[in-house]
This record gives C-alpha cells, sequence and structure tokens, in this order.
C-alpha cells in the first residue's frame, strides 16, 4: 500500500475582483482518482484543495512533510500552472515523494512541460487519470519501471519518452463515486450566482464532447466522444448525496447535459418517483431541447440552465465550429424563461476577426434574448484548441503569462497576440453595466430568488460585479509581461 496525496493548487485569486463572486468546488477529478486508488489499489489516499481548506504553501508543504507520502499527484488548469511549478519546487526541497503533475495544461502541452519542468516534476500524466495513476503508482511501489505505462510522459535523461496515449474509459460505472468523503464537504459552495442553498454538490455525469468548439479545452482531457454514466449510476449517487450528505441541490457539471434525450428522460424520471426533491442546475445545447424536454426536467427539479450562445454573428458562430445559430438560441431561452426557468447565456467576446461592430451586436442581441443572467467572457485561446493555433501560432510557450487565461479576470490574454482591434475588457464592462443598470431586469432577478441565503449570495455576486465593471472599465493595460 502506497501512501498519496492528490492535491489541487489555488486558483480563486486569478479571478481578480470577482473573486468574491467565486465558489469554492470539490475537485471532482482527484475525487475520482482517489476513490480509484482506494477501490483498485488499497492505497493510502489524502485529498487537498488548498483554496477551500484555506491552505497556504507554506501550510501545504508542512502538512507533506508531516504525513511524508510516496506519491504526489498535482492537477492544474492552464491559469494556476505557475502555482503548481512552484508548489511541486517547494515540495522537492524537502520530500522525496515523486510528484506527478496531470489535468488540462499537463494534457495539452505535455512534451514542453517535462522538457522545461523536470526538476519539478517526475513524470505528467496525459488525458484521463484513473486507471494511469493506478499503474503509475504501483508500479513506483513496486520498483518497476514505467516506461510501459500508457498515458504518462517522463524524462530519464537528455530527451523526455512519451508512451502510448490511454484509451478513454468506455464503461464509466466502473468508476466508483468521488472520494468527496477525504474532504470536509462544508468547506464547497457554487458561484454566488448558482447559489440556493449551502448543501450544495457538484455532479460530473458524463465525459467527452462531440462538438469541436474552437475555444473549448475539454476534449483535451476527455475526448470527442461523448461517454456516460448510465442513469442508474447517476440515480445512486444523487441519492447517496441527499441521504449522506443531506444534499438539497446539485450543480451537475456536464459540458451539455440534455445530450442524450432518452438518458436525460430515466434520469428525470427517476428523480420524479423517488421523490428527491432537489433542485438542480445544468449546461444544455439551445438545440437539444424543447418544450417536453424542458417541462420534464422542471418537474424533476431543474430550475436553472445555462445556455452557451457565444455570438450572435452566424459568421464568427462558424469560425467558432458552435452549431447553432442566433435564432434558435433565441427561441430556446425565451421558451425557458416562459416556463419559469431561471436562464443564464453564455457570449464570447474577441473571436478571431471578429469587429467591434459585431461584438457591439452581440451585446444588443443578448439583451432581445433577455436570459435571467448574462455573462460576458474574453475569449480564452487555451492550449491544444484551434483557437491557440489562431492566436499563438508560433509563441515562445516559455514567455506567455499562463494565468492571464482567465475568462473572467482582470487581464485580457488575446492583447498579447496581434489580435483583436478592439478593446475587450473596456466593451465587456460596458456589456456587464448595461445588462444589469436594468431595474426591469434586476426585478425579473429578484423574483426568481427562493431562499435567504440565495439572496445574500445574489448581493455579494453583485458588488463584485461591479467592482470588477470598474476594473474593465479603465481599459487595456497594455502588453503583458511575458512569464519564463
Amino acid at each position: 500500500m502506497a501512501k498519496v496525496m492528490l492535491i489541487s493548487p489555488p486558483y480563486i485569486d486569478l479571478y481578480g475582483g470577482l473573486n468574491g463572486a467565486a465558489g469554492r468546488y470539490f475537485p471532482l477529478g482527484l475525487g475520482y482518482i482517489a476513490s480509484y486508488l482506494q477501490k483498485y489499489g488499497g492505497h493510502d489516499v489524502s485529498l487537498f484543495e488548498m483554496d477551500a481548506q484555506q491552505l497556504s504553501c507554506d501550510g501545504m508543504v508542512r502538512n507533506i512533510q508531516t504525513a511524508k507520502p510516496d506519491i504526489i499527484g498535482l492537477t492544474c488548469s492552464t491559469p494556476n500552472f505557475v502555482r503548481a511549478v512552484e508548489l511541486a519546487r517547494r515540495i522537492k526541497a524537502v520530500s522525496n515523494a515523486k510528484i506527478v503533475l496531470g489535468g488540462v495544461h499537463a494534457s495539452a502541452l505535455p512534451q514542453y512541460i517535462i522538457e522545461k519542468y523536470s526538476d519539478c516534476f517526475d513524470c505528467l500524466v496525459k488525458g484521463e487519470g484513473e486507471i494511469t495513476m493506478l499503474e503509475l503508482v504501483d508500479a513506483c511501489q513496486n520498483n518497476k519501471p514505467i516506461k510501459g505505462i500508457p498515458g504518462v510522459i517522463f524524462k530519464p535523461g537528455e530527451t523526455a519518452v512519451c508512451n502510448e496515449e490511454r484509451p478513454f474509459i468506455e464503461d464509466l460505472d466502473i468508476l466508483p463515486f468521488p472520494a468527496r468523503e477525504l474532504i470536509d464537504p462544508s468547506l464547497f459552495w457554487p458561484n454566488m450566482h448558482n447559489a440556493r442553498y449551502k448543501e450544495s454538490f457538484s455532479v460530473l455525469t458524463s465525459r467527452g464532447c462531440p462538438f469541436n468548439c474552437s475555444f473549448c479545452a475539454s476534449r483535451i482531457i476527455s475526448g470527442r466522444k461523448y461517454r456516460t454514466h448510465s442513469a442508474e449510476y447517476v440515480l445512486s449517487e444523487i441519492e447517496m448525496l441527499k441521504k449522506d450528505y443531506g444534499a438539497k441541490q446539485l450543480l451537475i457539471t456536464d459540458d451539455t447535459f440534455t445530450m442524450n434525450r432518452v438518458r436525460l428522460e430515466k434520469i428525470c424520471r427517476g428523480m420524479i418517483d423517488k421523490r428527491l426533491g432537489l433542485k438542480w442546475f445544468c449546461f444544455s445545447q439551445v438545440n437539444t431541447v424543447d418544450k417536453e424536454t424542458l417541462v420534464l426536467m422542471k418537474k424533476a427539479g431543474c430550475y436553472n440552465i445555462g445556455f452557451g450562445v457565444e455570438s450572435a454573428n452566424k459568421e464568427t458562430l462558424a469560425s467558432m465550429g458552435k452549431p447553432i445559430n442566433p435564432e434558435e438560441a433565441a427561441k430556446t431561452i425565451k421558451l425557458a424563461n416562459k416556463l419559469g426557468f431561471k436562464t443564464q447565456a453564455f457570449y464570447v467576446l474577441g473571436a478571431l476577426n471578429e469587429t467591434e461592430a459585431q461584438a457591439e451586436s452581440t451585446i444588443e442581441f443578448s439583451k432581445k434574448v433577455s436570459s435571467t443572467l448574462a455573462f460576458y467572457n474574453m475569449l480564452v485561446p487555451y492550449p491544444g484548441t484551434k483557437d491557440f493555433e489562431r492566436y499563438f501560432p508560433s509563441a515562445d510557450l516559455a514567455r506567455i503569462k499562463w494565468d492571464d487565461f482567465v475568462a473572467i479576470g482582470d487581464n485580457c490574454v488575446i492583447e498579447q497576440s496581434s489580435s483583436p482591434s478592439y478593446d475587450i475588457k473596456k466593451l465587456i464592462g460596458k456589456a456587464y453595466f448595461q445588462y444589469y443598470i436594468d431595474p426591469l431586469r434586476v426585478l425579473r432577478i429578484l423574483l426568481k430568488i427562493r431562499t435567504f441565503y440565495e439572496f445574500g449570495n445574489y448581493l455579494k455576486g453583485g458588488i463584485s460585479l461591479f467592482g470588477q465593471i470598474f476594473n474593465w472599465s479603465r481599459g487595456r493595460s497594455g502588453k503583458m509581461e511575458s512569464h519564463a
């Protein structure tokens, strides 16, 4: 039995002025790896989410010195990659543990990272981590070579070795539920705009997305093939969350929960038949739901749906690879509004070759759509996506400031490239201000509130948003300093 420590480094402060509205979420990816290591390997696993547990780098290092783990697994997205590097360096100074890096950034740039940071990381895991991590831990425990383990990248000498890729898990039901018991659940809560109850839990019921959006990095880990937990597995996990943790609200974090209508109906009818009485949020595509589906979802407890609309310009949507049209988006959201849902529409500004006039038309379109909430995000061309190749085709990766890769942060990362020609931050500040200064729209938001907890969170979120609007309204801060 090996002693394994899994860590999610800090990231909340990267949201800038909006960090006060940001939630703290259980790290589902690490949670699945932890439970898989426990069930199929019998390993001793501990789990840390540094923001939620209010752990500084010093505090985390002290925990490591006390626990003396054999293997440490770090996960990171692009913006907190620098934090993972800093933490790994600190760990190397005090521990002999093997350090493994996984997550979307490691999966997008594995060879670059292991070549440049082999002093920090003993190896990287590319793609889904459960099976790879178990084989890796077993090999390290038994002093066996890791060269043949699919999904592993390492640098034993002067040259990096990239093992063959790990096939995606076809039967997701083999995965035990995430090991939520390893961190106090009271430390987690949703983003302020989604927080109706404190007793809220995130769940992931599928992996992979068949769509090919130019800005989306999710398929780097999960691939394009849509794979799901069975309806029975999902209902069992939901029942467990209610029984063991007192859940009142669910945040279903699938890219598109409504993709498979047959499975969706089974899950909804199961929630109804079992009288679970939970309120829940999910993401949907505007072209995957109709009135019948929405009525069933509402009856099952769904009160809140997020739709990726992105743009009012058909050419921009085509460039993004988004398989919808603006008229379809407006029709679906208006239908959901009419049925009593709290609706959220997400827009992206800064697509390649998008003009300021086109961006302005998207903002005006969003007002006509009139979702309960609207979110305007700066385009972030994450490594591994088509947009990264478009914006940084020949960039020196060592000079890119990764912690600016935040859609709602203080800085716009594409200002480091030659596009776009307009000031995205200033325009986004203007969009938010115009949308939420409308008294009628504020009234509609207030009418959707059902708990004092929800009201308090809207208040906190609104204060944070208007603080960030002020930051954005100051406009460009110029080219970013490079990060070596």
